[in-house]
């Protein structure tokens, strides 16, 4: 589960957890990305950025950072992550990248993207009841791809879609910025943690 996480929230942290409790999945790793590719500068260091998706997985032992991104430095491509994972976990292991489903519709527009079910599945996290617009592009791409079950995921190692619906929070990494820099409350917005390492750094003033 990649993203900048400029912050990382309490939205993040609740869409991984009920990943992993519907799924069953063993582990999920977030992965921020260094330089965005599709979206303008973080408003923090990389390394801050970091440092606070660390302070907020810690509640939950199945929850791992990596950072190998932020490490690469330069424009963060998934299929460059995604290829590398590949190559550590061997050819066998199923690997899953979770996007939401605005990622998702603009997928067209990334690096390789039709490489990317070569190396993993893809699952599309979306709010329930939105039914979504795709470009003819992308939705023959997803027909062509799409698995009848979540099962399917876990069952071989590449090459599958799934969509799945949770209940977002409403919350916003520019929601937490804006409050900042209004010198306004984000507590309950993020955990506690990571308000007293934005508030120690004086982030996003």
């Amino acid at each position: 589960m990649g993203g900048t996480f400029d912050p990382i929230h309490h939205g993040h942290l609740r869409s991984a957890v009920d990943i992993l409790d519907y799924f069953q999945f063993k582990t999920l790793r977030l992965i921020p990305c260094y330089q965005p590719v599709h979206k303008g500068e973080p408003s923090v260091s990389a390394e801050q950025r970091l440092k606070m998706v660390e302070l907020g997985i810690q509640a939950d032992t199945r929850l791992s950072v990596d950072a190998r991104e932020i490490l690469r430095e330069g424009r963060s491509y998934s299929i460059d992550t995604l290829i590398q994972l590949r190559e550590e976990l061997g050819q066998e292991e199923s690997l899953i990248m979770v996007v939401g489903m605005d990622s998702f519709l603009s997928l067209p527009t990334w690096a390789r993207w039709q490489e990317l079910l070569d190396v993993a599945h893809i699952l599309v996290i979306s709010r329930p009841g939105w039914e979504p617009d795709f470009i003819s592009t992308l939705e023959s791409f997803y027909e062509k791809h799409r698995a009848e079950s979540a099962a399917e995921l876990q069952c071989a190692p590449a090459g599958k879609i799934w969509m799945q619906s949770f209940t977002p929070l409403a919350i916003s990494s520019s929601q937490v910025r804006n409050l900042c820099r209004k010198n306004a409350s984000i507590a309950y917005l993020v955990p506690e943690t990571i308000q007293r390492f934005i508030e120690a750094h004086s982030l996003y003033k």
